[in-house]
C-alpha cells in the first residue's frame, strides 16, 4: 500500500506531530499577532503614538539612547520601556527587525 493510497485525501492533509506541525504553529503564531484587521471598504491605518514615531525617526538617524532620550526630555528607561513597547508591537526581537517592520509598516 502506497503513502498516497492511504494517506493523502483530495481535501485534507493529516500533519502528525513532528517538526513540521511545530514550524506551521510557530508561523500561524507569528502571523497571528502581527497581523491588522481587514477593512474591504475603507483603508483604515494603524500609526503609532507620536512618542513612538519620534523615536523611530530619531533611531534611523544613529544618534545614541542617551542623545534620544535628553532630546525628548525622557530617562533613559523610559525610553527603553517605549523601544521595548514598539519591539512587542512589531513582533521583533532586535532593532534591525523592529526597523524592518517600521519601514514596511509605514510607520517612519
Amino acid at each position: 500500500m502506497s503513502f498516497v493510497e492511504s494517506e493523502v485525501k483530495n481535501y485534507l492533509l493529516v500533519v502528525h506531530p513532528s517538526s513540521l506541525l511545530s514550524a506551521l504553529t510557530g508561523l500561524f503564531e507569528t502571523s497571528w499577532r502581527t497581523a491588522l484587521p481587514m477593512h474591504l471598504n475603507d483603508r483604515v491605518t494603524y500609526g503609532l503614538p507620536p512618542i513612538h514615531r519620534r523615536i523611530l525617526e530619531l533611531l534611523a538617524t544613529g544618534i545614541t539612547d542617551e542623545t534620544i532620550a535628553q532630546l525628548l526630555g525622557i530617562s533613559r528607561r523610559t525610553l527603553s520601556r517605549h523601544v521595548e513597547t514598539i519591539n512587542t508591537r512589531a513582533g521583533s526581537m532586535t532593532r534591525f527587525q523592529m526597523a524592518l517592520h517600521a519601514a514596511r509598516n509605514g510607520w517612519i
